[in-house]
C-alpha cells in the first residue's frame, strides 16, 4: 500500500501543541502525551473511517493485588496492508472495588499499546514528543505570534468552508483535488480559513479521494 499524498502531507506535518496534553511526572517534571480519544481521531482524519482497523491480539494480567492491578497488552494496528504492533501497559489503583481496578488497567494498556503501535507513522501521532529539544512546543509560541498578527474572521472561514465543500462534492478527478489542495493552503496562508476548518477540508479531500480510487 501506498499512501495518498495528501495523506503523506498530513502524516508529514508537525504536531500541533495545542493537541497535547500534560500529567504530572516524578518531582516538577511535566509529562507530555496523547490523549486517546485524540489519537483514534487522527487515524479517522488521516486514514479514514474505515481505512485503518485497531485489534487487541493480546492481555495479561500481571499484578492484582487488593490495592494495585497490572496488566500489559499487544494492539495490532492495521492500515491497508501495514501492521504495526505495540505494546504497552495499564494500572488500576481505583478504591472503588477490585473489579474497577482490573477495567481501568485494561483499558490503559491497550491505550498506551495503541498508540505506541500508532507512533511509527510519525509526529500526529505523538512521534515529536519524543524530541528532547521539545521543537514543536517552542514552535507554539511562534505561532501563536503569528495568529495574534493575523487573526481569522470566523465568518470569513465558515463561508469559505462552505463553499470549499460543495465544490468537493462536484470534484471527479485526482487533479482537481490536487488543485483544491493547493487552493485551501493557499487561502490558510492568507488567513481567509482557520486551523480548525483546514482540518475539516483536508478530511473532506481524503474521503473524498477514497471515492475516486
Amino acid at each position: 500500500m501506498e499512501f495518498t499524498e495528501n495523506q503523506t502531507q498530513l502524516l508529514s506535518e508537525e504536531i500541533n501543541p495545542d493537541d497535547v496534553a500534560f500529567r504530572s511526572g516524578g518531582g516538577d517534571l511535566k509529562l507530555a502525551y496523547l490523549e486517546s480519544w485524540h489519537v483514534m481521531d487522527e487515524c479517522n482524519r488521516i486514514f479514514g473511517f474505515g481505512g485503518w482497523s485497531s485489534e487487541t491480539v493480546d492481555i495479561n494480567c500481571v499484578v492484582s493485588e487488593p490495592t494495585k492491578v497490572t496488566y500489559t497488552a499487544k494492539v495490532r494496528i492495521t492500515v491497508g496492508d501495514i501492521v504495526r504492533e505495540g505494546v504497552g501497559a495499564g494500572h488500576g489503583r481505583l478504591k472503588t472495588g477490585l473489579g474497577d481496578n482490573h477495567e481501568s488497567a485494561i483499558k490503559e494498556a491497550e491505550s498506551d499499546a495503541r498508540k505506541r503501535a500508532l507512533i511509527s507513522f510519525g509526529h500526529q501521532f505523538g512521534l515529536s514528543l519524543y524530541d528532547k529539544d521539545k521543537k514543536w512546543l517552542k514552535g507554539k509560541k511562534e505561532t501563536q505570534q503569528k495568529d495574534q498578527s493575523n487573526q481569522v474572521d470566523p465568518q470569513q472561514s465558515q463561508t469559505v468552508l462552505r463553499m470549499a465543500l460543495k465544490f468537493l462534492e462536484k470534484a471527479n478527478s485526482k487533479n482537481q483535488l490536487l488543485d483544491f489542495k493547493k487552493n485551501v493552503e493557499t487561502r490558510y496562508q492568507q488567513g481567509k480559513i482557520s486551523q480548525n476548518d483546514k482540518f475539516k477540508l483536508d478530511n473532506a479531500i481524503i474521503q473524498k479521494e477514497a471515492t475516486l480510487t
